[in-house]
């Protein structure tokens, strides 16, 4: 039969054709659980009665619901049912329709008829009770209760659902379900994880007397059980004070409710031997879909029937069963017992949350480098093996481990955090002098073999590198995918094991730069220092930022291409390359310029976009440089800096004594290779976690495919081991899904509500006020208000604002603009060639912003605290680079 499938021939895969009740029917059926027999009305008969009931122009006017009115939705909501009404089935679907019921479910039965809408019961879009079901129907009424399935599709309640949460109006089809109907003397519903807690190892099931509509109309308050899924034993049970129950009227479709008899009220509806097979029968149904599930039940004589099993897609724990703090997907390895910080740079560097994939596979690389690190300057036993903690997302380094390793000199960023005192560590002069001299000294052999040593180990490295690119990895098993993902995850580690500590380094050399200039030259403003470590030769940043330059001039030299760019979204635009010669040869150099810097992207969270797979971001920034009146070619500004750097370098030693000029001579030769490659790391860093997005990419993909994972992002709130785990069947989908969806509905919590070090578990300001402190605008005289930060780059820039929050704000940013960002990484250098001034909310000297907005030659103002938040786009400010600080007009 054309428009009819019976239980027995469709299964999970059949939810186009039959939609999600139909599919798990189907599914149930074909694993031998025990479902009353029915069939299945296919979308595609719904397909030809809209078609020949003339309803596609109506449906066509959902296209654009925005424009759409509430009463123009109501009025169209009403054409709609009354049209499906009032039309006949076609003949050849009215035919299927009642050989199918005769063949079925047999002459005199009573059926129930239910929708089934293709994207229902799926977990992120579930359509419950968003269609109607109606019960205790004959054959005759069998006609006219398919159309009343199909109307319920167009109720205003249901067009509203659809709008709110974005579905395609045109692209929601209904097929409906033809069930016998059971009797049942008791019925309920079962999850087979407690949704009230999400502990996985707990069933709750609950019943009344009667048939099932007395629970799910909620006229009944239902038994309730919880029962132990390993040993099944009933944990706890309420016994409800049941005074109606739902039953057949005794003519006519529908239920109506009956009064409970006054000794059974209060009795149990179900015997523990009750429970105890009906709690097997849950499990396996978990078992066969490998996913928490809601489960509808009904039971007559000594018989259990399955009416409808569906994904439980949102499990919350309640605050009484969860632990006082936090749950462990925001603590991984963390351990109250120790002090932690998130100073020190790493603020300024990691200020957004990490994924919970992207922290499992940074979390080792940072463990490297910290343990190289200490064991280049300490021969002692580490107070902890941990060097870092996830604190709900955000990475900070282990305080405890730090301290130990460092005298007080060196510990005085630390100071200003209140009630410093109780971190301070405590030691005798005498230990402290011992460990300042062994500091010395392990500086000195980290500055003398640490470049060296990366130098070294690079050639290995991208030898490496190359060869993994070179792996199809689409064409790579899924074992073969996760040992693909590790294998690079050790590259990623042996690079960090030096580029993590050369950042201590060069912060260190640096402020020992500034702190000899300011002494013997007064360069208290850093014009000079910034000039003396610029215009660096064999800067990758300045290379990548050449490559962009050269695709914007290609845009530009092309009215076609700018025209296209303008008008385009940015699909829409590498889509239309292809009709013209210059777009094709436009398109050519974008590849090249992937191929050779795709691997970079925003931050070091492997959920975060590539460029290689997101060239809109590329795109972006080639659109924000075409509003420049005149674009400087990068390479000519760097000769020009290059230039300006010798010249520094020569008036320096011109008003330095013999002794003076030696000792800058060493101190300027190790802070510009330390800072060329802390420049460079960021480039050679990301390549391995390329490679690993893109294994995890087409895992994702994969599992998606495989019905393992509903939304390939889902992959991102799943560690390393805990994949591994899944897919070598140690660890059941049942606990994956769990902790998906746990991780979603996480609290997420602002950085600056975090303390910057603490013992003990974290306490969360959750003040505004609070979080402001120290940027609440000041008077100024003559000029507005004026909110203090860092003097980052010296200069002073009247302009307006415009607010960036990610990549995909690129576009918005226009030349002359002054950058105002949370943070900014080497991905965001193209836009201040054409910025006019930077201030973000996190950062200091030796930050990603200060040190690009240097060699740029353009203000910057870092550290002022919720910029974002009080500044607002179009807004006038003036930020002076020199006094760090930032005037609202």
């Amino acid at each position: 039969m054309m428009f009819i499938k019976e239980f027995g021939q469709i299964d999970i895969n059949s939810i186009q054709e039959v939609g999600g009740k139909g599919a798990n029917l189907g599914e149930m059926t074909q694993a031998g659980l025990p479902v009353p027999p029915g069939y299945c009305i296919t979308a595609e008969a719904y397909r030809q009665f809209v078609s020949r009931a003339g309803l596609d122009e109506l449906l066509a006017q959902l296209a654009e619901p925005s424009t759409m009115k509430n009463e123009d939705i109501a009025l169209l909501s009403q054409e709609i049912s009354q049209r499906i009404l009032e039309t006949p089935l076609p003949e050849e679907v009215a035919q299927e329709v009642v050989q199918a019921f005769t063949q079925v479910i047999g002459h005199g039965s009573l059926v129930a008829v239910r929708s089934s809408a293709t994207a229902e019961d799926l977990p992120e879009a579930s359509f419950a009770g968003q269609q109607e079901s109606y019960l205790n129907i004959p054959l005759s009424e069998l006609s006219n209760h398919i159309k009343l399935c199909w109307a319920s599709l167009w109720t205003e309640r249901a067009i509203h659902y659809r709008i709110n949460n974005s579905f395609d109006q045109r692209q929601v089809f209904l097929a409906v379900v033809v069930q016998q109907m059971v009797d049942s003397e008791v019925s309920g519903v079962a999850f087979s994880v407690n949704p009230l807690n999400a502990k996985e190892n707990e069933i709750v099931i609950e019943s009344v007397w009667g048939l099932g509509e007395g629970i799910v109309s909620g006229k009944v308050t239902p038994d309730h059980y919880v029962i132990n899924k390993q040993n099944d034993p009933i944990i706890r049970y309420i016994i409800a004070d049941k005074e109606k129950m739902a039953v057949h009227p005794l003519n006519g479709p529908g239920t109506t409710f009956a009064e409970v008899a006054e000794d059974q009220r209060q009795r149990s509806s179900l015997s523990k031997k009750d429970i105890l097979e009906l709690t097997e029968l849950i499990k396996r149904i978990e078992e066969h879909y490998q996913f928490p599930q809601d489960i509808e039940w009904a039971k007559t004589g000594n018989r259990y029937y399955i009416l409808q099993a569906r994904p439980i897609t949102t499990l919350h724990k309640s605050t009484e069963q969860v632990d006082e703090h936090i749950g462990e997907s925001e603590f991984f390895n963390f351990d109250p017992e120790l002090e932690w910080t998130n100073l020190g740079g790493v603020k300024e560097r990691y200020n957004k949350p990490s994924s919970v994939l992207g922290w499992s596979i940074l979390e080792p690389c940072d463990t490297e480098g910290g343990l190289y690190a200490y064991r280049s300057i300490s021969k002692k036993e580490l107070p902890s093996p941990i060097f870092a903690a996830n604190i709900y997302g955000y990475l900070y380094l282990n305080f405890t481990n730090l301290k130990s390793l460092q005298p007080l000199k060196m510990l005085e960023p630390y100071s200003s955090v209140p009630d410093w005192q109780q971190f301070a560590p405590k030691r005798t002069w005498f230990k402290e002098l011992t460990l300042t001299i062994g500091s010395i000294k392990a500086g000195n052999k980290l500055i003398n073999s640490l470049a060296k040593a990366f130098y070294a180990m690079l050639p290995d490295y991208l030898d490496n590198i190359d060869k993994h690119k070179k792996t199809d990895v689409k064409s790579l098993t899924m074992p073969e995918l996760l040992d693909y993902i590790k294998n690079n995850l050790e590259l990623a580690k042996q690079f960090f094991q030096l580029q993590l500590p050369s950042l201590s380094v060069t912060e260190a050399l640096y402020n020992m730069l500034t702190g000899f200039m300011k002494k013997w030259l007064g360069d208290e403003d850093l014009s000079l220092s910034s000039k003396l470590v610029s215009g660096l030769p064999d800067n990758l940043t300045v290379r990548t930022n050449n490559k962009l330059w050269e695709l914007t001039e290609t845009v530009a030299s092309s009215p076609y291409l700018r025209e296209l760019l303008a008008q385009s979204t940015i699909p829409e635009f590498l889509s239309g390359l292809d009709d013209s010669a210059e777009g094709k040869a436009l398109k050519a150099q974008l590849t090249n310029f992937l191929r050779d810097y795709g691997h970079l992207n925003v931050n070091m969270d492997i959920a975060e976009d590539f460029w290689w797979e997101n060239p809109g971001i590329i795109l972006a920034m080639v659109k924000g440089s075409l509003t420049a009146d005149k674009r400087i070619n990068p390479e000519e500004r760097e000769q020009q800096k290059q230039k300006e750097r010798e010249e520094t370098e020569v008036l320096v030693r011109s008003k330095l004594n013999f002794v003076q000029r030696a000792i800058f001579d060493k101190l300027l030769k190790s802070t510009q290779s330390y800072m060329l490659l802390r420049d460079n790391r960021h480039f050679y860093v990301t390549m391995p976690f390329s490679l690993i997005k893109k294994a995890v990419v087409t895992l994702a993909e994969r599992l998606t495919a495989q019905g393992y994972l509903l939304d390939p992002r889902d992959i991102y709130y799943l560690t390393l081991e805990e994949l591994e785990g899944l897919l070598s069947h140690r660890l059941a989908w049942s606990q994956g899904y769990e902790k998906i969806n746990r991780r979603k509905s996480a609290p997420r919590v602002a950085l600056d509500d975090l303390p910057s070090l603490f013992k003990g578990w974290p306490k969360l300001s959750g003040d505004a006020a609070a979080r402001q402190t120290g940027s609440v605008p000041s008077k100024n005289s003559g000029r507005g208000f004026a909110l203090k930060g860092v003097a980052g780059s010296p200069g002073q820039v009247h302009g307006q604002v415009k607010i960036i929050y990610s990549p995909s704000d690129f576009s918005r940013f226009q030349a002359g603009d002054i950058l105002v960002a949370e943070n900014t990484d080497p991905a965001w250098t193209p836009l201040f060639s054409i910025a006019s001034a930077v201030v973000t909310e996190h950062g200091g000297l030796l930050s990603h912003g200060a040190i690009v907005a240097r060699e740029y030659g353009i203000p910057a103002v870092l550290g002022v605290k919720n910029a974002t938040k009080i500044f607002r786009d179009g807004q006038t400010i003036t930020v002076d680079g020199k006094k760090g600080a930032v005037y609202l007009e």
